[in-house]
């Protein structure tokens, strides 16, 4: 398989830092010899940093060239050990030349052949720091990268999980009301014009709330009880919502539609009737908890509750790094607790 191109890593401070650091290596290693020929040190410096220069930067575009054969952080160690001989040979190719064109130009007193030679254990060194350098400052931008690029991939992640889970919520709700709908038209028209009023309104709510992840208490409560009105017009007295929320948590957060939810578990899974009401209550807690609980009288149901509301219920606190919900049931009462998260 063709390995495609790597985007270039901005690398442009880790060039100048080490072409300066080599430039001064270079002026401070050659002092004796810019004194013996009589060099003035401007012209040392402007052929040092030429040289410096250019060393560096055919180090960097071979290094370039083998990434993009060996691209892998996995294939960091082979790369290494095949590109360090490579920029060893252009390394001392690069000081033979310019030794060749001062002596060529007569820039200053020509180089010794033995200059030749010693370039060679010199550009080793200078080709590992380079190399080193420059792999480094890629092996950290890579990392980085990878590094959003999770971030990224786990937002997204987190993202389809709950749209996933909020599709599983909406239907529900749909269904119920339609149910309850039904029922109305045949026993009283104007409740039932009045009952689809109100459902345009909180469906309305419904489909633009379900866009966000999270929503404040007040905002939920505020559909809770729009929703509970549509409930109370089938059961009547046969069903009361008692409510404790302290204002100092109106502005807390929760995944929206849990409250919705909550109490349509409650509905759905318990005997209403005047002779049993069911009494849901929502209550804040002083530790920043909130509890959904009813009176419990099960319905006598031929197959079991899969629970499946608050499974997913606990899912969403889950993505979202939150405490679990607890659930709690006893002989006389079924409540959950759930955690509100600050802004």
């Amino acid at each position: 398989m063709t390995n495609h191109p790597l985007k270039p890593v901005d690398d442009r401070w880790v060039r100048i830092s080490g072409i300066s650091l080599l430039l001064l290596l270079d002026l401070y290693s050659a002092q004796t010899f810019v004194h013996s020929f009589g060099l003035a040190t401007v012209k040392a410096v402007l052929e040092f940093l030429v040289l410096t220069t250019i060393t560096w930067e055919v180090n960097r575009w071979i290094l370039v060239r083998f990434r993009n054969w060996f691209p892998l952080l996995s294939e960091t160690k082979k790369r290494i050990l095949l590109v360090l001989p490579v920029c060893w040979v252009a390394s001392v190719l690069v000081d033979w030349l310019d030794m060749f064109v001062v002596n060529s130009t007569g820039y200053h007193a020509p180089y010794p052949l033995t200059s030749y030679i010693n370039s060679i254990p010199g550009a080793l060194i200078y080709c590992v720091l380079i190399v080193g350098v420059q792999e480094a400052a890629y092996y950290f931008a890579r990392l980085i990268k990878a590094e959003k690029e999770t971030e990224a991939l786990k937002k997204e992640n987190l993202q389809t999980q709950l749209e996933s889970l909020k599709q599983q919520v909406s239907p529900h709700f749909l269904f119920n009301s339609l149910n309850t709908l039904s029922y109305l038209i045949g026993d009283d028209a104007k409740q039932a014009e009045k009952f689809l009023d109100e459902l345009s309104k909180v469906y309305r709510y419904l489909l633009r709330n379900n866009e966000n992840e999270l929503t404040n208490l007040a905002t939920e409560m505020q559909f809770i009880r729009s929703y509970f009105h549509l409930l109370k017009t089938r059961y009547g007295d046969s069903l009361h919502l008692q409510l404790a929320i302290e204002p100092r948590f109106e502005a807390y957060l929760l995944p929206s539609l849990t409250l919705q939810l909550l109490l349509e578990n409650a509905v759905k899974h318990n005997i209403i009737h005047k002779t049993q009401p069911l009494t849901v209550q929502i209550i804040t807690r002083p530790d920043g908890l909130l509890t959904v609980k009813n009176n419990l009288q099960k319905k006598v149901q031929n197959v079991p509750s899969t629970r499946i509301g608050l499974a997913n219920i606990a899912a969403k606190f889950r993505l979202l790094n939150q405490r679990e919900i607890t659930v709690e049931e006893t002989e006389l009462e079924f409540a959950v607790t759930v955690p509100l998260m600050t802004g």
